[in-house]
């Protein structure tokens, strides 16, 4: 089992992004996508891609099928036809991405770029001749639209309706308007062309060429840039230059907790980069001036959840050290989360659109814990509390209030909830993970309960009985012994099973609930870790995975890795690291799921928690304040 198993081809599309706008590209280079925030719709982004047929919703397979859809070269918003050779893609680095190719012809380049500070990204192509000089022609074809996307999720909740289009597209010279009035948004599209000639765009009823002819014989070389800018009004002409390319240091202060072999390093820092370029690039957006959404992709649902957002903002404050932007960015997610986001009269929703809206209703208890979470850990990490909300001259009285809402019940002292991590309903209200959460985040408010001018001796008590609820009500016979139940109705039902989704409870002695070598909580993991386990997906790359989605889960996989390191289990730690580092994309990303005998990517090209929690995790870099993990250990 090693990477180049499954590495023959790039298992997702190249990424970049600057915060403002994000692109994907297919692996032949085609422009697959643009995307940014939009202030009315959430979401807007320029696409070749088929519409989303509204019969899917509600079937899983079927979307699924749309997701595949959306990573496929013959669906780009924006193609080169002609005399191109086969290429073949090169990270570079994460979010600079190059292809290359060779043929008779000659040697052709390729590079794509988000533009600095601007909502636009460009690609350059490059053609040297070679032995074959005869004339040749190319067209740069242009069948993309704009729309906001289907947001197609496996469990719908509240679909937003389809929007009516009446779009169009102008031309004037090299420059294409791409229009969608019903939103508004615009696409512009610049070509210039070096070596080569042009009569300008094409149109008809539903694609734009610009045909281009190259004589090698008179020009050796042919070069092609092409920016594209999105925004709700007309955007920015930009001027095509590269930014500089971010520059990093090249030591990295692993976890010293958890097992990372000196073999593995290069590869885990590598993917540490990666990740921390799609998340500033891609997935943590500029909304207005200082807030920004984290969202969980920029593809498939470009929507938030406070529990993926949390994550992604816990890598960013773990590298801090090596990523300039990351208290800035932490900072402004705060205030959107706090500020911007519709939490109605129950708190935050299931997700929510990147302007804040309401976009899934459904309650989920731990997404109310992780905003908290994530405000404790900007006070560890900065040493001092971000700008209060508006009208607040400080942060106790929100968090107060944030921590009454909670729907605990008083004679059990349990959080409940409607929906389980993995988006789906609960069979009994109240889930395990969520009762490990909840007491963490109680412990980490007692150590500012002053700054706060809360109650401590509450908050105190409340710790003890979650503490002790999750030993008395949780209690059930297992397979191998007394283990804790994924959920319980706190009166004698339980349900026995675990789920790759629920972190929680493999970080409960990181956290500081139990010892790695408590007999039940280490009796509950060698459950969740084996066939016994409903959500274990058997094979040669078995792993813990999830009844949301068949396959073993990077999210099950990082679980593992964490309970083999803990127990000192290291040459398993080892393995999980290795299958993990395996299974990633050569630009760090991981999949939500891969098919258990193969280890071929089957749901989710992109997605960025998996990713972010081992980056995270692998740093866990100890802050200067406390000394504490940032969630990661205590």
């Amino acid at each position: 089992m090693v990477a180049s198993e499954i590495r023959d081809t790039w298992p997702k599309p190249l990424d970049v992004g600057n915060g403002q706008v994000c692109a994907s590209f297919a692996v032949d280079g085609s422009w697959l996508s643009l995307g940014c925030v939009h202030p009315r719709h959430g979401f807007v982004e320029f696409t070749g891609a088929p519409a989303f047929d509204e019969a899917w919703r509600g079937q899983p397979d079927a979307v699924r099928r749309y997701r595949h859809e959306l990573t496929l070269a013959r669906h780009a918003a924006l193609r080169l036809t002609g005399a191109v050779p086969v290429v073949v893609p090169d990270p570079h680095r994460p979010g600079r991405p190059r292809w290359s190719g060779l043929d008779r012809a000659g040697r052709y380049e390729a590079e794509a770029w988000a533009a600095a500070a601007q909502p636009g990204v460009v690609q350059r192509h490059v053609w040297r001749a070679g032995h074959d000089t005869r004339p040749r022609r190319l067209a740069l074809v242009v069948p993309g639209r704009i729309e906001r996307p289907p947001f197609a999720e496996i469990t719908e909740v509240n679909p937003l309706p389809p929007l009516p289009s009446r779009a169009s597209t102008t031309a004037e010279g090299t420059v294409l308007h791409v229009t969608e009035p019903v939103l508004p948004a615009v696409a512009r599209v610049r070509v210039t062309v070096s070596g080569g000639v042009t009569s300008g765009w094409q149109i008809d009823a539903t694609i734009a060429r610009l045909p281009i002819s190259w004589d090698p014989r008179q020009e050796p070389t042919l070069e092609l840039t092409i920016t594209c800018a999105l925004a709700p009004d007309n955007p920015l002409v930009l001027d095509g230059r590269r930014p500089p390319e971010p520059r990093r240091p090249e030591a990295r202060q692993l976890s010293t907790r958890l097992h990372v072999p000196a073999r593995l390093r290069p590869e885990l820092s590598s993917l540490i980069d990666g990740v921390l370029d799609y998340v500033l690039g891609c997935t943590a957006l500029t909304v207005a001036s200082g807030q920004r959404c984290i969202l969980t992709d920029h593809r498939l649902l470009q929507l938030s959840w406070t529990r993926d957002a949390y994550y992604q903002a816990l890598l960013l404050l773990a590298a801090r050290h090596i990523e300039q932007r990351a208290l800035t960015v932490i900072a402004e997610h705060l205030r959107w989360l706090w500020v911007r986001c519709d939490r109605g009269a129950n708190g935050w929703a299931r997700s929510h659109l990147p302007n804040g809206a309401v976009k899934d209703r459904a309650f989920q208890a731990d997404q109310q814990l992780y905003p908290l979470l994530e405000l404790l850990d900007y006070r560890e990490v900065a040493g001092a509390w971000p700008e209060p909300p508006p009208g607040r001259s400080n942060w106790g009285e929100v968090v107060a209030g944030t921590w009454r809402a909670l729907p605990i019940d008083p004679e059990l002292g349990l959080l409940a909830s409607e929906e389980n991590p993995a988006d789906d309903p609960t069979s009994l209200p109240y889930l395990l993970s969520t009762q490990i959460l909840l007491w963490y985040t109680v412990t980490r408010l007692l150590t500012h309960a002053g700054e706060l001018r809360l109650d401590a001796p509450a908050l105190a008590g409340a710790a003890d009985t979650a503490r002790m609820a999750i030993r008395d009500r949780f209690a059930c016979p297992g397979p191998f012994g007394a283990q804790w139940a994924y959920e319980t109705d706190g009166r004698g039902r339980y349900r026995r099973y675990h789920d790759a989704n629920d972190l929680p409870t493999a970080f409960a002695p990181l956290w500081g609930l139990c010892p790695a070598d408590d007999p039940e909580w280490s009796t509950t993991m060698r459950f969740a870790l084996d066939r016994a386990n409903p959500g274990w997906s058997p094979g040669r790359w078995g792993g813990l995975g999830s009844a949301h989605t068949p396959g073993s889960w990077p999210l099950g996989d990082v679980q593992e890795w964490v309970v083999a390191s803990l127990l000192g289990e290291t040459s398993r730690a080892e393995r999980v690291l290795e299958r993990l580092l395996a299974v990633a994309a050569p630009d760090g990303l991981l999949p939500e799921t891969y098919d258990s005998d193969t280890g071929a990517w089957l749901a989710r090209p992109w997605f960025a928690w998996p990713g972010a929690v081992l980056a995270a995790l692998a740093l866990g870099v100890a802050t200067e304040q406390s000394g504490s993990q940032l969630g990661l250990g205590r």
